[in-house]
C-alpha cells in the first residue's frame, strides 16, 4: 500500500493548483485534486483495515466527525432562523448564483458543501497522513504551476491570445472560459497578467505566495525565481500589497535581517517603482483607480461593500451568529464566512488559520508554512473570494501538522526528565 500511496501522492501534489480543468465536463466540482481528494477515502478504508497507524485514523475520523456536525448543525440553525424571521431578500448582496430566487434552501448550500468537503478531506489527509519525504512532491506543484503561468505568458508575448491548453472549465449560461485572460499593456506590448492554472491572478497569488514563501524555506532556488517571476507578472495589486506586508511583519518578528527577503522586497519596490515612472498609465490603474473605484476592478468591490454593508446592517441576532446558509454569498474569504455561516464559522476559520500563524517558529521547515498563513490571512482580508482552492487547505493542514511536531517536541526534555526522575526512584 506505501508504494501506490506514494505515487497517489506524487500525482496529487502535482495537480493540486489545478482548478480550471474538470475531468467531466459536464460537473463543475470535478477537478483533479477534489476527485483525487474524495477517492483518498479508499487509502484511508485501507488503513482503517490494516490497522496502520491507528492513532492517525482514529484522528482523521474525529476531525471528519466534528465538521460534519458543524456543518450540519449551521446549516439547519440558518435555515431554521431564515424560516423564523421571515427574511425575503439578501439586500442586493453580491450571491453566488444570483438567478437563484429562493431564500431557503438554495442549490448553493449543497454545491458549495461538495466543494467544501473535497477541501476538507485534502486537509485532513495532509494532517494526519503526511510523512516528511512528500515534502519535496509538494514543491513540484509549485514547479507546475511556475513553469505553465510562464509558458501561457511567452505564448501571449508572442501570439498575442491564450495558449491555456488545459482549461476546460466554464461558469454561468454564457459558458464564461474559467481562464480569464487579462492583458496590461506595458509601453506598446502587450503582456499577459500570469494566472497560470487558477483562471484569475488574485486566485493564482494565493497559490503563488504561499509556494514562494515554502520555497524560499527550503532554499529552493530555481523554483523561487520562477515564482518571483509569477508574482510580479501577475500584476496583481494584492501580490504586491501582500508580499511587502509578509517581508515586513516577517523582519520585525524575527528582528533581524534575512538577505533574501530583503532582496525580494527591493525587486518588489524596483518593479513597482519602474513602472511608476515608466508606465504610469499602468501604475495608477493597478492603484489609484482601483482605490478610488474608477475602474472596473475598483468599482465592482465599492459595489460589493455597499450591498454588504446593507446586509450586515440588517442582519439580527440569529443571522450574526449561523450567517444566511453556506455558500449563499460570494464575497472575500472573511467577509463570506461571516455571512454565510455567521460569527461561529467564521471563529472556527480564523482559529485554524491564525494558530499555525502565530505560534509556529522562524526556524527551518516552520518558517514558510508560518509566512504561508499570514499571507493567506492577508489575501483573505483583501480581496480573495475563493474558499475552495485546494492548496489553501493543503498549506493549512501542513502548519498544523508542523505546529503539533513542534510542540511534540518540545514536550520531550520534559517527559526525558520524569522518565529519568521518576517518584518511585527519588525515593530508593
Amino acid at each position: 500500500m506505501q508504494k501506490a500511496e506514494d505515487i497517489y501522492i506524487r500525482i496529487w501534489c502535482l495537480v493540486m493548483p489545478i482548478t480550471g480543468t474538470v475531468l467531466i465536463p459536464s460537473i463543475q466540482g470535478t477537478i483533479p485534486a477534489y476527485m483525487m481528494a474524495f477517492a483518498s477515502l479508499i487509502f484511508v478504508a485501507l488503513r482503517l483495515h490494516n490497522g496502520e497507524a491507528p492513532k492517525a485514523v482514529v484522528s482523521y475520523l474525529k476531525a471528519l466527525g466534528a465538521v460534519v456536525l458543524l456543518w450540519l448543525f449551521l446549516m439547519a440553525a440558518s435555515q431554521l432562523w431564515l424560516m423564523a424571521s421571515g427574511r425575503t431578500d439578501f439586500m442586493g448582496v453580491n450571491l453566488t448564483e444570483p438567478d437563484d430566487p429562493k431564500v431557503l434552501f438554495r442549490t448553493t448550500i449543497f454545491t458549495q458543501s461538495l466543494y467544501f468537503f473535497a477541501c476538507v478531506l485534502v486537509a485532513l489527509y495532509f494532517r494526519y497522513f503526511f510523512r516528511e519525504e512528500w515534502m519535496r512532491y509538494v514543491l513540484w506543484g509549485g514547479y507546475f504551476l511556475a513553469i505553465y503561468g510562464i509558458y501561457e505568458w511567452a505564448y501571449y508575448l508572442v501570439f498575442h491570445k491564450s495558449g491555456d491548453f488545459l482549461v476546460n472549465r466554464t461558469f454561468g449560461e454564457a459558458e464564461h472560459s474559467a481562464s480569464w485572460s487579462q492583458g496590461i499593456n506595458f509601453g506598446g506590448i502587450e503582456l499577459l497578467r500570469i494566472k497560470s492554472t487558477l483562471g484569475e491572478p488574485t486566485f493564482f497569488t494565493s497559490v503563488c505566495l504561499p509556494f514562494l514563501f515554502l520555497s524560499l524555506d527550503y532554499r529552493k532556488k530555481l523554483l523561487t525565481a520562477l515564482l518571483v517571476f509569477c508574482a510580479l507578472f501577475s500584476t496583481s495589486t494584492a501580490c504586491y500589497i501582500c508580499v511587502s506586508i509578509c517581508l515586513f511583519i516577517k523582519s520585525v518578528w524575527t528582528g533581524r535581517i534575512n538577505f533574501l527577503y530583503i532582496a525580494l522586497l527591493g525587486l518588489v519596490l524596483a518593479f513597482l517603482g519602474g513602472m511608476a515612472v515608466f508606465f504610469p498609465d499602468n501604475f495608477n490603474g493597478l492603484f489609484g483607480d482601483k482605490f478610488a473605484g474608477n475602474n472596473f476592478s475598483g468599482k465592482s468591490r465599492f459595489d460589493s461593500a455597499e450591498g454588504l454593508k446593507a446586509l450586515l446592517l440588517s442582519f439580527d441576532a440569529g443571522n450574526w451568529l449561523f450567517g444566511i446558509g453556506f455558500g449563499g454569498a460570494y464575497l472575500s474569504v472573511f467577509n463570506g464566512l461571516l455571512v454565510n455561516t455567521g460569527l461561529i464559522g467564521l471563529g472556527v476559520f480564523l482559529y485554524l488559520i491564525f494558530k499555525p500563524a502565530i505560534f509556529l517558529p522562524i526556524r527551518p521547515e516552520s518558517e514558510g508554512l508560518k509566512m504561508a498563513m499570514i499571507a493567506l490571512i492577508i489575501l483573505s482580508s483583501l480581496s480573495l473570494s475563493e474558499l475552495f482552492i485546494p492548496t489553501m487547505w493543503m498549506f493549512l493542514a501542513l502548519a498544523h501538522r508542523r505546529l503539533a511536531i513542534v510542540k511534540r517536541e518540545k514536550l520531550k526534555p520534559a517527559r526525558a526528565t520524569s522518565e529519568q526522575f521518576s517518584p518511585v526512584e527519588a525515593k530508593v
